[in-house]
């Protein structure tokens, strides 16, 4: 079964380490159950909780909690969730996704990569304008841009994220926990490529966090994994986002 949870902030939770929990985690710091575009449910079986969800801004989050493993019924349940809930991606730990796919959804995969750490180079900002980064990272500001923007400033105005540039290179340390910062949203425009920017800027942040006790690392699909592999950045593994079907040209 899989429910609504009331208020998360009352609901104690054994998270895991892992990325998937400090998904929800980032979620439940931003937000808590105070918002309708913000939820958090349990997937319960034999009356223990063993999984949590976080839906939002139309994306959904899951992860199995603490020491439990999700049965057949779980994955199907996790699949019937989805579909239900309709976003337009999620990512969810392995063992709720298993390999049967959902219904509607592509499995895009994708790697993680390690960031090592390396000179802080000149230049880098920890302040830059936030419309430029937008326009770097997604394109022209349209209508996502104040979702966006108003997201982004308050987990910045809370401690919880932080955006750096150099020249014309953007990146975004999207949430920290358990020893790891999460790096996302690396863009550089079109005619400032070639030049070792953003690998320059990436490798500064991870020296800026290694000195606060955080390794950094990101999450690269097929489009972008060439690229990590051949700046030498390790693998960490990898993973399968489901897409909505909609987005892709079947």
């Amino acid at each position: 079964m899989i429910r609504l949870i009331d208020d998360i902030n009352a609901t104690r939770i054994s998270l895991r380490d892992s990325h998937y929990s400090q998904v929800i985690l980032s979620h439940i710091k931003t937000y808590g159950s105070s918002y309708s575009f913000c939820e958090f449910y349990e997937l319960v079986r034999g009356g223990k909780r063993i999984g949590l969800f976080s839906s939002f801004n139309g994306s959904v989050a899951g992860d199995t909690l603490e020491g439990a493993t999700p049965d057949r019924s779980c994955i199907r349940e996790t699949a019937e969730f989805i579909s239900f809930k309709n976003p337009y991606s999620a990512e969810l730990a392995p063992l709720l996704s298993g390999r049967a796919g959902i219904n509607g959804y592509i499995r895009v995969k994708r790697s993680f990569y390690e960031i090592p750490a390396g000179k802080i180079p000149p230049g880098l900002n920890s302040s830059p304008n936030l419309e430029a980064v937008y326009k770097t990272a997604f394109g022209d500001s349209g209508e996502e841009y104040g979702i966006w923007l108003t997201d982004t400033v308050r987990r910045r105005n809370m401690g919880l994220l932080r955006v750096f540039s150099l020249g014309g290179s953007c990146l975004t340390v999207r949430f920290c926990g358990c020893g790891r910062a999460y790096i996302c949203d690396v863009a550089t425009p079109v005619e400032e490529r070639g030049h070792g920017q953003a690998r320059a800027l990436m490798m500064g942040v991870s020296s800026i966090y290694s000195e606060m006790g955080y390794s950094c690392y990101l999450a690269a699909d097929e489009s972008t994994k060439d690229y990590y592999d051949h700046i030498g950045f390790k693998t960490l593994g990898g993973d399968y986002v489901y897409k909505f079907r909609s987005g892709f040209d079947i």
